[in-house]
């Protein structure tokens, strides 16, 4: 993926104007959850699991992504049918149900992240890791050239806003085995075994 796609520079820039946004709030059925995607106009910012079919302004903000961006004054629409989709949105949605059902996640639309310096540049590197391969928490860490920052690492890619399609369950222990992942290791399981990797 395109690095430009996600913006860093918020990071340091956009805790004011920018996001005091417009965010919609669509929902994805897929074969591991259906999912809430949320986008701004500048990209995704969100993706979470929700019971159902249907998102609530109440479930929408226990995202701690969008809670974020709603308490700065963001605007939350939610959108019930994906015909009511703006274009941002309709293009999420189709990347994240094209992953599930077989196809790349390399024609990802932009992003829009919301975090500290340090863990934007983690998730961009994560976006680096190819679907089929796996690295460790070491490894990433001395992909950004922090050795010694595992453990920082792992907190990086634990706050990721955007799972599955910034590709956060590649990251596995030294030993190979599977450690932790927001969205439960059932699922982060399936989703290695969907990529055609072999799980401990």
């Amino acid at each position: 993926m395109n690095r430009k796609r996600s913006s860093g520079k918020s990071a340091r820039s956009r805790n004011s104007a920018a996001m005091k946004s417009r965010v919609d709030v669509g929902t994805v059925r897929t074969r591991f959850a259906t999912f809430a995607v949320a986008t701004t106009e500048r990209g995704i910012a969100s993706i979470f699991p929700i019971s159902g079919d249907a998102i609530t302004a109440a479930r929408a903000v226990k995202d701690v992504a969008l809670a974020r961006r709603v308490r700065a004054g963001a605007e939350l629409v939610l959108h019930r049918a994906p015909r009511t989709y703006p274009p941002g949105l309709a293009r999420a949605a189709a990347a994240l149900r094209d992953y599930a059902s077989g196809g790349s996640a390399s024609r990802l639309p932009a992003l829009d992240l919301e975090g500290t310096p340090f863990q934007v540049k983690v998730w961009n590197q994560l976006c680096a890791i190819p679907a089929g391969k796996t690295v460790s928490y070491g490894a990433l860490a001395a992909s950004i050239g922090r050795p010694k920052a595992a453990r920082a690492v792992g907190a990086a890619v634990g706050a990721n806003p955007v799972p599955i399609l910034i590709p956060c369950h590649r990251v596995i222990g030294g030993n190979g085995s599977l450690t932790g992942f927001g969205l439960g290791l059932p699922m982060k399981r399936a989703l290695l075994i969907h990529e055609g990797i072999e799980t401990k």
